[in-house]
């Protein structure tokens, strides 16, 4: 999960950081890219048994436009509701994908990473790919918002959705809830905070629980707490526990 948290992390930075990261820990045949219309970076590299997709998150304006997008849209592709700034951005990526060589495999283990808006598009882009038969083998974000509603949810249940929380980041509550939508989370929820990880299994409503529910109008307070959603502080939450093996059977969702 550190790992996974480290890429999370480095697509933030420039080509040639990514590159040098990329090399420094073995992932091989890199390619980065950008769904242009939303200005949304994300790249694909392989290790000898899986390829990853990585997705950045909030990082410009444009980025917090999509964020915005709150109003949910049916998503034709993948037959449910979901919040259209996050599916403009994921719809976008998965036709890159598509078009790019080469191309990412349909058996080869699928490893789908993503923060913040970046972990929402992460979601989506596992869906996608899980409808298309690919292997997914997990997606693990890290301060995720929602992305769709309780049937959205029950229709990919069995995805492989990894959502890892830190205690007192308030972008997880995000959309809020109103009179014409209810967003809900799913998956496993992995809860960190500076002394423990906790979580149950798939399946357990508990995974849906908000920490710190948010309304329309988001108070103040919570709005200082912004330094705990940085994919930068989740990275020092988990370290402190890095000797901590989280052995989760994903099939059993």
């Amino acid at each position: 999960m550190l790992n996974d948290a480290q890429l999370a992390a480095i697509v933030y930075e420039t080509d040639d950081k990514i590159q040098a990261f990329c090399t420094q820990n073995a992932y091989v045949n890199l390619a980065i890219g950008e769904f242009e219309q939303l200005k949304v970076k994300y790249f694909t590299a392989n290790t000898n048994d899986a390829q990853y997709i990585v997705v950045r998150g909030t990082s410009n304006f444009t980025n917090i436009k999509s964020d915005i997008l709150a109003a949910p849209v049916y998503d034709t592709r993948s037959k449910i509701w979901l919040h259209k700034g996050f599916r403009d951005a994921a719809l976008g990526i998965i036709q890159n994908l598509e078009n790019a060589f080469p191309k990412i495999q349909t058996s080869k283990k699928t490893i789908i990473v993503g923060h913040s808006l970046g972990g929402a598009i992460a979601n989506i882009l596992g869906i996608y790919l899980y409808q298309e038969k690919f292997n997914v083998d997990r997606v693990i974000t890290f301060g995720q918002p929602k992305i769709t509603n309780k049937e959205g949810l029950a229709a990919y249940s069995k995805l492989p959705l990894f959502r890892v929380v830190g205690a007192g980041d308030v972008i997880t509550c995000v959309p809020p809830q109103t009179s014409a939508f209810t967003f809900v989370h799913g998956g496993l929820k992995i809860k960190v905070d500076d002394t423990q990880i906790s979580y149950t299994h798939f399946g357990d409503s508990a995974n849906a629980i908000e920490d710190d529910p948010v309304s329309i109008h988001m108070d103040l307070d919570r709005v200082s707490r912004a330094v705990y959603h940085k994919i930068t502080h989740y990275i020092k939450r988990l370290q402190n526990h890095k000797d901590i093996l989280i052995k989760i059977d994903t099939q059993s969702n």
